[in-house]
């Protein structure tokens, strides 16, 4: 079988299924799994599926619809860990920070627990829920809770996090655009992210390098309008800088 012809038959197999396992696309094409893992990294490079550690899911390419919470966790978990072990050295004793929904500032609440006097505002419920049974201080925003992501958005939550004096926001988002512009899939989120992003006196954007080059439908802010940026690899020399410095993590 010829590869363009198996990478049809693998995206029409992914068409009808929400998430496929690499074994059960290698019975299913008749073909091995080092054979699939490669096809699916290929497809993934032109962003026509997302990977996820033993699968994929298909890309809605015209709307560029986020994954599922559940399956966006599983994708590059290592790299995001990395990263919000990173992010952790940020955060001091009697300080409010903000997190928001996306997994990769979830890795985050692994590194609160006993930090004097520490506040955590989110608009992710599952966030919330972990800091709380980790006796961290935490506020949970109000508003519609958004499908696929456990988190709130929109005008609700952005009036309410207004109440709030935030020093540090850790925040994630779908990609960079080509044009080193941060963007996302949810308007919802999107939005909360805008008005945080101006109220709180640094931001630090958490974004593996699998991001960097992503497009999605809703402009958030050019990397400049950020304080740091933490990732795993170098930022493309075409993108702009953030405002003070980018962190690799390792």
């Amino acid at each position: 079988m010829l590869k363009e012809e198996r990478f049809q038959k693998l995206l029409s197999v992914l068409d009808e299924n929400e998430f496929i396992t690499v074994k059960n696309l290698s019975e299913k094409l008749d073909v091995s799994m080092p054979t699939v893992r490669r096809d699916l990294t290929e497809l993934a490079a032109r962003n026509q599926i997302v990977r996820s550690h033993g699968g994929a899911m298909r890309m809605d390419a015209k709307n560029n619809t986020a994954p599922p919470i559940d399956f966006r966790r599983s994708i590059n978990a290592r790299e995001k860990a990395v990263i919000a072990r990173a992010a952790a050295a940020f955060i001091r004793e009697d300080s409010v920070i903000f997190i928001d929904a996306s997994t990769t500032a979830a890795y985050l609440t692994e590194h609160l627990e006993g930090i004097r006097g520490l506040i955590v505002i989110t608009n992710s419920l599952m966030t919330a829920i972990h800091l709380k049974n980790r006796g961290v201080r935490t506020y949970c925003l109000g508003g519609e809770v958004l499908p696929d992501s456990l988190a709130v958005g929109g005008r609700i939550a952005t009036e309410a996090v207004g109440n709030f004096n935030i020093d540090v926001m850790f925040f994630s988002s779908f990609g960079v655009n080509g044009q080193g512009v941060i963007v996302d899939s949810s308007e919802g989120e999107n939005e909360l992210r805008r008005h945080v992003l101006r109220q709180a006196t640094s931001s630090v954007f958490l974004c593996d390098r699998s991001k960097f080059g992503k497009n999605a439908v809703f402009n958030l802010a050019p990397l400049g309008d950020v304080d740091y940026l933490i990732s795993n690899g170098p930022l493309p020399e075409s993108f702009p800088t953030p405002r003070k410095k980018v962190i690799l993590a390792e």
